[in-house]
């Protein structure tokens, strides 16, 4: 599943997605480090997270301008809302360092349940914010971030 608005898709930067399917089918994920790992330069890197997670609403949206985020559920359960909808308006300036940008609420957004096994990958621009509980109990969630370059 491909889920995009087609005003801000880019095809050029979704070439690299059979290289994060064959990392993520290659790899065992259940031993990468936490924090940064196999890194390509820019074009490429994987960043291992385990959180318990929390109510989405303690989360703000968030966008990147470098690359997009390939976020794998390697154990639990997790929400991500995600808005197609890239005229975002900004509530920080940019971090060219860690490539984010937070901004405010988009009107609408889709509401993505992920679990083990499971990927969506999110385009340049495109607002949204994870760690969000299913249901009322929060649950431990070990997940893989591919950041995608061009």
């Amino acid at each position: 599943m491909l889920y995009v608005n087609l005003a801000s898709f880019e095809p050029e930067d979704y070439v690299r997605i059979q290289e994060a399917v064959a990392f993520l089918k290659s790899t065992d994920l259940t031993t990468t480090p936490l924090g940064r790992s196999h890194q390509d330069g820019e074009r490429f890197y994987c960043q291992t997270l385990e959180y318990e997670t929390e109510p989405i609403e303690h989360f703000d949206f968030e966008i990147h301008q470098k690359r997009l985020d390939l976020h794998y559920i390697v154990e639990g359960t997790e929400r991500i809302d995600v808005a197609p909808d890239t005229a975002f308006v900004a509530v920080t300036g940019y971090n060219e360092e860690r490539d984010i940008q937070f901004v405010e609420q988009p009107t609408h957004f889709n509401q993505v349940v992920l679990q083990k096994g499971d990927f969506v990958l999110i385009g340049m621009h495109e607002p949204h914010r994870t760690n969000g509980m299913v249901g009322e109990k929060p649950v431990h969630v070990r997940k893989i971030v591919l950041k995608l370059g061009r």
